[in-house]
């Protein structure tokens, strides 16, 4: 924060009795009349009829107020103590259908600063200062607590449409500059507010006027993004006082009304899941870690034996890669459960063998990106992380139109950032997947989306304009390389051939059968063979086969072949002579090689 100046400026004395909020007296107004509007000649003016006398009186907003100050609406005056004043009132409260709305301006500011001092909001406060100027901007409030220093912005609210409230009700510039300035704030350290306190009660939601003024729209959903809080609270407002009540929804974008239906949604169907029964943070991280590229029934029965023979990050720990590749056998990127046995160790060395709830150190263990580490916070440890994957890139790339590419990693991290201010506080764990469940149940990625079932069904801005098939927006993949081989299936009697893969690189560590470059015919085959001086009792040629890898595709064919012995005639120090039960239990052989492992076992 060096290099900034705060300058204060004490705010004024008001005349209102005290605070809002619990155990705290009302704001209250003394004097008070009720009358019959007449009409706003100007912004500062209205006539009001007061018990049969036409009254000139003073309005304490200078905003439009067109949908409050109508026909001969009843209006609550507050009788000025001042006998010089030109108007012997101030036009303080409007009733409008079964409400009462405050039009005071000054209210707002005096109900925050008394409900500050109170402990509202923050709680315990070393310092709370009115009017305090930063950069080229005033904001409303600054305020110290033992932990953050914050700026805060008051916004009055009194516009409202079937029971939803709005801001601005007329351009606002200034009010665009401020929540501009709030969000470069908080890149100086410090914390920011914009808190619209809504002059009425029992509305439903707040949300930025876009009619009336995009921009602040815009600047509003910017300034979050950026780290700037945005709160809203209702208030009780009776026609001699008003107190802050509750806090009312902020929504900002289409992303602010996803929770409640997609939560509804996910109570009332979701899937039972092993790993949703006992959702410990090792569960949660080894049953993520499978999910990754792999569809939830294939995992499954692979999630139950790894558990069985591993219940907990101290067996992990202490299993051998040959162990750990042979309980992943078929799942394919073997990396992943070398990273596991990895990140077991760090755990049993660095925390006692207990998952930290810390995100950011999450991150820090092998093989555990943003998403995983946003999993095992939410879910496990109820943190309001989000857990972003493809499934959640799609569905939300649908939901909101998004252009932008899904592939790219700062498009994830920006959609990140977006989906925080909207994680329901008790529910992180079950929206995150909630998410991923309708991605891989209802908005699915391949063939068309089942948008009738979609809890979102009326939101989806892709949906409602017949374009589900255009998003999400990815850069095409580069061609897969195409590598061709021919599989040996060899065996004599009692044994068969097997050979490990290199330490490092495609399905490291791994067992294979022998194979060659190309697709070789079966003349081609028993050359080699005769060359290596091996007695061919019988060879059978075997289907052709295709595996895909991320950035690579085997095309291969095989060949079963019979001899009279396999050693030492085929010595090499990669070549092992294994009995089939000994393959069964012990050596772990990809699943790329699954079309010919009926002819080894």
């Amino acid at each position: 924060m060096a290099g900034y100046r705060i300058f204060g400026i004490a705010g004024k004395k008001g005349r209102y009795a005290s605070s809002i909020g619990v155990g705290v007296k009302d704001m209250k107004y003394k004097n008070i009349y009720e009358g019959r509007f007449l009409s706003r000649p100007n912004r500062f003016i209205a006539y009001v009829d007061i018990g049969g006398q036409r009254e000139k009186v003073h309005v304490k907003n200078t905003g439009r107020c067109r949908e409050l100050l109508t026909g001969h609406a009843q209006v609550f005056l507050e009788k000025s103590e001042n006998a010089g004043r030109s108007t012997g009132f101030d036009l303080v409260a409007v009733r409008k259908g079964g409400r009462i709305i405050n039009m005071d301006s000054q209210a707002p500011n005096k109900a925050v600063e008394e409900w500050l001092k109170q402990g509202g909001l923050f709680g315990e406060t070393k310092l709370i200062r009115p009017e305090t100027v930063y950069g080229d901007s005033r904001f409303d409030f600054y305020v110290e607590t033992p932990e953050d220093n914050i700026f805060i912005e008051v916004k009055g609210v009194t516009l409202e449409q079937e029971d939803v409230v709005l801001f601005p009700d007329a351009p606002s510039e200034r009010a665009v500059k401020h929540v501009r300035e709030l969000a470069k704030i908080t890149r100086q350290g410090y914390k920011a507010y914009v808190i619209f306190v809504i002059q009425m009660e029992g509305v439903k939601y707040f949300t930025p006027n876009t009619t009336t003024h995009p921009e602040f729209a815009s600047a509003l959903l910017e300034a979050r993004n950026a780290g700037v809080s945005v709160l809203a609270y209702d208030c009780r407002v009776t026609k001699e006082s008003m107190s802050i009540n509750r806090p009312v929804p902020v929504i900002l974008s289409v992303l602010d009304r996803i929770a409640v239906p997609l939560l509804d949604w996910y109570d009332n169907g979701r899937r039972i899941l092993p790993w949703r029964e006992d959702p410990s943070p090792y569960h949660v991280w080894v049953s993520e870690i499978m999910l990754q590229q792999t569809r939830v029934e294939a995992v499954k029965p692979y999630y139950d034996r790894f558990m069985k023979a591993l219940p907990d990050v101290e067996d992990l720990a202490r299993a051998g890669e040959e162990e750990l590749l042979k309980l992943w056998e078929g799942l394919g990127y073997y990396n992943r459960v070398r990273n596991l046995g990895k990140a077991a160790k760090i755990l049993m060395e660095k925390y006692g063998g207990e998952m930290p709830p810390d995100f950011d150190e999450i991150l820090k263990l092998p093989g555990i990106g943003s998403y995983t580490a946003g999993a095992v916070c939410s879910i496990a440890y109820g943190k309001r992380v989000p857990a972003v994957d493809g499934n959640v890139l799609r569905v939300l790339a649908r939901l909101c139109c998004d252009e932008r590419d899904i592939t790219q990693q700062s498009v994830r991290k920006q959609v990140e950032e977006e989906l925080k201010p909207v994680i329901p506080p008790h529910r992180a764990g079950d929206f995150n997947q909630a998410l991923m469940e309708l991605g891989a149940t209802v908005c699915v990625p391949n063939g068309s989306p089942h948008c009738t079932r979609c809890p979102w069904e009326m939101l989806c801005q892709a949906h409602l304009a017949g374009q589900e098939q255009k998003y999400p927006r990815k850069t095409p993949k580069k061609p897969r390389t195409i590598e061709e081989k021919t599989v040996l299936v060899i065996k004599d009697a009692s044994r068969t051939a097997l050979q490990k893969r290199e330490s490092s690189g495609l399905l490291a560590g791994m067992y294979e059968f022998p194979s060659l470059p190309g697709k070789l015919s079966q003349r081609q085959v028993l050359l080699y063979l005769k060359q290596k001086g091996i007695s061919v009792l019988k060879i059978e040629k075997l289907k052709e086969s295709k595996h895909i890898f991320t950035h690579k595709e085997w095309h291969m064919v095989g060949y079963a072949v019979q001899v009279d012995e396999l050693a030492p005639k085929l010595g090499d120090e990669k070549i092992l002579f294994v009995e089939k039960h000994e393959a069964k239990e012990k050596y772990p052989i990809p699943s790329a090689y699954a079309a010919y492992m009926e002819f080894f076992l």
